[in-house]
């Protein structure tokens, strides 16, 4: 999964042209959260959103072009 979060991140930055990248997710889902941290992304605030399975606190996750391209570039 950490690979295709990857290739489509830096298609969304790099080939779109993006400034930023925002992630909603469920607190509850640990597996999701991890991607994010491990992909350089931080926790920019807490909301409540329904969910299939109901009414739920969600995450929104956030990185920048910058922020990203500084984090690939050092991976070189």
């Amino acid at each position: 999964m950490t690979e295709a979060v990857q290739v489509v991140t830096d298609f969304w930055f790099n080939t779109l042209n993006r400034k930023v990248l925002r992630t909603p997710k469920s607190s509850d889902n640990i597996a999701s959260k991890k991607i994010s941290i491990k992909n350089g992304m931080r926790l920019i605030r807490l909301e409540n959103k329904d969910y299939v399975s109901g009414r739920m606190l969600s995450e929104i996750w956030e990185i920048t072009r910058d922020e990203w391209n500084k984090i690939n570039h050092q991976k070189d």
